[in-house]
C-alpha cells in the first residue's frame, strides 16, 4: 500500500460515498488501498464531524441536500472543540454498568462517540436519531430508543409514545444540553416537544449533568425544562458571568484543565 495523505484519502473517500451513498467497510478499504485500521481512524473523524454515518460493516454519506442532516451537521461543527472538551470531562462521571439518558443535542452526540472508546458495558437510552445510528455498530453497549414521532429538523423522536416509554424507564444519570441558560430561571429549548422529553429524563434520573458551552449563557429560547436548583452538575467550557456558582451542586470549568 502506498502512503497517501489523510486529506487526499478523505477527499477520495467522500467522492466514493457521493457516488454510491452506502458501501461496505471492507470494500471501501480496498477501494482506497488502505488498511481497515487506517480507514476506521478516518471514518471516526468524519463521523464526529457529522459527515458520515458508520453502521455495522457499512458506511453512508450524510447528504447535504437533506436539510435535517445539514442542520445537525452545522450544529455539530459549531464550537466543536468545546463540545469535545465537555464530552471528555463528562466521561469521568460515568462508570461501567451505568444506565444513562442522553438527550438529542449535538453535544451529547459527541459524548456518545466518546463512550465507545471508554466502556464495555453501558445501557444508553436516547431519543436522538443520530446518536442511535452512531452507537448501532458497537456490541458492548445496550442502546435503547425512546420510540415516537420523528421531529423534523431536530434530530429527535418525540410525542406521546416517546414520553410514555421514557416515563417507565429510570437511569443513574442524565446527560443533556440546552439552547439557552439563564442563571435565575434555568434551561430552555426551542421546541416544546424537546423540552417535554428532557423534563421526563430529568425527573427519572438519580443525577443529572448539564453540558454547555459558554454561548448558551444569556441566550434566548422559549420553552423551559429544568430550573437552576434542579441541576446537579454543570460542565461548561469557560467561567463567565451568569454561571450559577453556589446554586448547583458542582460547576466544572473545562478550560481549567486544558
Amino acid at each position: 500500500m502506498k502512503i497517501v495523505k489523510k486529506s487526499d484519502r478523505t477527499s477520495k473517500l467522500l467522492g466514493i460515498l457521493e457516488e454510491t451513498e452506502s458501501v461496505e467497510t471492507d470494500l471501501l478499504a480496498s477501494m482506497l488501498d488502505v488498511s481497515v485500521v487506517t480507514l476506521r481512524r478516518d471514518l471516526k473523524t468524519l463521523q464526529e464531524e457529522g459527515r458520515v454515518m458508520v453502521g455495522y460493516g457499512f458506511v453512508r454519506l450524510i447528504k447535504d441536500e437533506v436539510s435535517e442532516s445539514v442542520d445537525f451537521s452545522k450544529r455539530l461543527r459549531t464550537n466543536r472543540e468545546e463540545k469535545q472538551k465537555l464530552a471528555v470531562e463528562a466521561i469521568k462521571h460515568i462508570k461501567e454498568g451505568d444506565v444513562i439518558f442522553l438527550d438529542e443535542s449535538s453535544t451529547c452526540y459527541v459524548l456518545a462517540t466518546n463512550l465507545v472508546r471508554s466502556f464495555n458495558s453501558l445501557h444508553v437510552i436516547t431519543n436522538a436519531v443520530h446518536t442511535l445510528q452512531a452507537l448501532s455498530s458497537f456490541r458492548g453497549l445496550t442502546v435503547e430508543s425512546s420510540g415516537g414521532t420523528l421531529q423534523y429538523g431536530f434530530n429527535s423522536l418525540i410525542g406521546p409514545r416517546a414520553e410514555q416509554t421514557l416515563r417507565n424507564i429510570y437511569a443513574n444519570k442524565f446527560f443533556f444540553s440546552c439552547r439557552a441558560f439563564r442563571e435565575k430561571e434555568g434551561t430552555f429549548e426551542l421546541s416544546p416537544f424537546s423540552a417535554s422529553i428532557k423534563r421526563i429524563m430529568l425527573e427519572n434520573s438519580q443525577e443529572n449533568y448539564l453540558l454547555m458551552d459558554h454561548t448558551k449563557v444569556g441566550a434566548i429560547s422559549p420553552f423551559p425544562f429544568a430550573k437552576t436548583n434542579e441541576i446537579d452538575n454543570l460542565i461548561v467550557d469557560k467561567d463567565i458571568k451568569g454561571l450559577p456558582h453556589g446554586k448547583v451542586k458542582r460547576v466544572t470549568i473545562t478550560e481549567e484543565f486544558h
